[in-house]
């Protein structure tokens, strides 16, 4: 216990200190950035497997969080692009719905259900109609050629040529969190944390993004903080990081589970992209500012609070658990249509 505490108070001056925030329109998804913030690891995104490295044998990006402007998202990030970056609208077309279905996981049909939804009434009439012609007519030649010759009218309107060569490098899903469970017995008020109270060595996120797990070998943290963010309002954030003890610095990427505060009640709450949802959860890399500077996933799907006693301090309680929530990567999200960077105005990293 002193060792664990040494250590944090080594952290607090190295890791935890105040530093103002920026403004970024889309900070809705990041970290609120209006009170002290907690220093990241610089180089978060090249060395230990539990501090500066991310990935422990893959090239990584940096963190990112909420009031930091991000600029133009990156359209040649080496996220991993699905091809030339189409407009918004393509994702809405027959053609788009191809490409995008392209990019799902062989069998996973809620995936390719989200790629559908993404397109206009007419367009998907396209799709459904070229698509029963070439599962007839193509069964044993699912080729783009063997559209073009027996499904021509519905072929050219889809445009399967192209659709077929689009390019998609990035999977969907890209990870999943095989386990959420945390029990948390102190909440931090719009603040990070500057000592040991409150800071949790344990993870409450396990699952993969990619080929990287989560957590990362070695030592992790987690955290809860209440604040404020641009796009939700009130919400209680919980964080985890991985923390290199013998450099005592903080790495990437870090996890946040960011619930709004009208949701953190005992019960079961979705999570996902849209303004509807209850909840986010963010794996992304952070600067040191504690903001986001680029993402490798969001999450959908839905999890649990068992215990919910939102008082600051250690009257605070939050204990939340789930299971099977689903990765995406932003430059491949069905349910916005595929690639989504521009839609979420964020910019992505991989860790393909």
């Amino acid at each position: 216990m002193k060792r664990f505490s040494l250590l944090v108070m080594i952290a607090a001056l190295l890791f935890f200190a105040g530093c103002g925030g920026g403004g970024n329109d889309y900070d809705q998804y990041d970290d609120s950035g209006d009170s002290d913030s907690v220093r990241p690891d610089n180089d978060a995104d090249k060395d230990s497997d539990t501090g500066d490295a991310v990935t422990p044998d893959q090239d990584n990006e940096t963190p990112n969080s909420d009031e930091t402007d991000t600029g133009e998202p990156d359209n040649d990030s080496d996220g991993g692009d699905t091809g030339t970056k189409p407009s918004e609208d393509f994702w809405s077309t027959c053609e788009g719905i191809i490409a995008c279905c392209n990019g799902c996981v062989e069998g996973d049909s809620d995936c390719k259900s989200d790629c559908y939804g993404a397109g206009t009434p007419e367009e998907q009439l396209n799709y459904r109609r070229w698509r029963e012609c070439f599962d007839e007519k193509c069964a044993e030649d699912k080729t783009a050629e063997c559209s073009a010759e027996n499904c021509a009218e519905w072929d050219e309107l889809c445009n399967v040529a192209d659709a077929f060569e689009y390019e998609v490098t990035i999977p969907a899903p890209y990870g999943v969190v095989s386990k959420l469970k945390g029990d948390f017995s102190y909440i931090l008020d719009n603040v990070y944390p500057s000592s040991e109270t409150g800071i949790l060595f344990e993870s409450f996120v396990e699952g993969n993004v990619s080929s990287t797990s989560l957590p990362l070998n070695g030592t992790t943290l987690s955290f809860v903080r209440k604040g404020t963010n641009k796009r939700d309002g009130e919400v209680l954030d919980v964080y985890q990081a991985p923390f290199d003890s013998q450099s005592q610095k903080v790495g990437n990427p870090v996890v946040i589970l960011r619930i709004k505060i009208d949701s953190a009640t005992v019960g079961t709450h979705d999570i996902g992209v849209l303004d509807e949802n209850s909840a986010r959860l963010i794996v992304g890399d952070m600067d040191e500012h504690f903001t986001i500077s680029c993402y490798h996933a969001f999450g959908i799907g839905s999890f649990s609070i068992d215990k919910a006693e939102i008082k600051v301090g250690a009257e605070g309680r939050l204990s939340v658990s789930g299971s099977g929530i689903e990765l995406f990567h932003p430059q491949n999200i069905p349910e916005l249509g595929g690639d989504a960077t521009e839609t979420l105005g964020v910019e992505a990293c991989s860790l393909i």
